[in-house]
């Protein structure tokens, strides 16, 4: 295919157990990501989709997908269910719960623990994807610096988009979003599992960033940036 869509180039429709790369001292500085399998210098699809591959030389399957199969290092937008001795419980969204210590957040120590109460919003990576262990979360690397954001503020909103539309969006350097930025300040979060965050000034701005995302869904690319001057005419007053 080749063709090059909001920075992410489409290669190819690969089925499971296709080869797609050999693996040499030129491509050493390659990385994988969902759908893809490494095993003896071949990396090989472990679903079907279209293969993808980002500006930072990352290679993965799309697919349109239902239910988000955590990976590792893969960020995402959890629910905090309950606290459970001195981890909690996250809805991520997949069959499984994850888990994440309260000491895994910036500056938190024993005598400063993270406190978070049910219905709180995180964002954070995964550490540990296994099919038989839950899934681990982290918002913090082994430097005690912070990764992603934590507990998500009060005053945003959150929605679900198709796993595909969020591997789309995920680029800071969309198109649409740049386009939308032009309209609008907001803070955008996107997690891997679907799910999304957005805060701004009003609640009408971001219910409107909403529905223009939302529009990816029946749209193409091109057609929703085309869509967002006749959602400007009919919400002039979100602008």
């Amino acid at each position: 295919m080749g063709t090059n869509i909001g920075g992410v180039e489409v290669l190819r429709v690969v089925l499971p157990g296709d080869e797609v790369l050999q693996l040499n001292a030129d491509k050493a500085d390659i990385s994988i990501g969902p759908g893809l399998r490494w095993q003896e210098n071949v990396i090989c699809a472990t679903r079907s989709g279209l293969l993808k591959k980002t500006s930072k030389n990352l290679y993965y399957v799309d697919t349109h997908q239902k239910r988000y199969i955590p990976n590792a290092k893969e960020f995402v937008i959890g629910i905090v269910i309950k606290k459970t001795g001195n981890n909690y419980i996250i809805d991520i969204g997949a069959s499984d719960k994850a888990t994440i210590s309260e000491l895994v957040f910036e500056n938190s120590s024993k005598k400063a623990r993270k406190e978070l109460k049910p219905g709180d919003l995180i964002f954070g990576q995964i550490l540990v994807a296994n099919k038989n262990i839950e899934p681990e979360l982290v918002c913090i690397d082994v430097f005690n610096n912070l990764v992603g954001i934590g507990s998500l503020p009060d005053g945003g909103i959150m929605f679900t988009l198709p796993l595909h539309i969020a591997r789309l969006i995920v680029n800071p350097k969309n198109s649409l979003l740049l386009m939308i930025a032009q309209k609008i300040k907001f803070m955008l979060l996107v997690g891997f599992n679907g799910r999304v965050w957005v805060k701004a000034q009003k609640q009408k701005e971001m219910v409107t960033i909403m529905n223009c995302l939302m529009m990816l869904e029946v749209m193409t690319l091109e057609e929703a940036k085309e869509n967002i001057y006749r959602l400007h005419t009919s919400n002039s007053k979100n602008f």
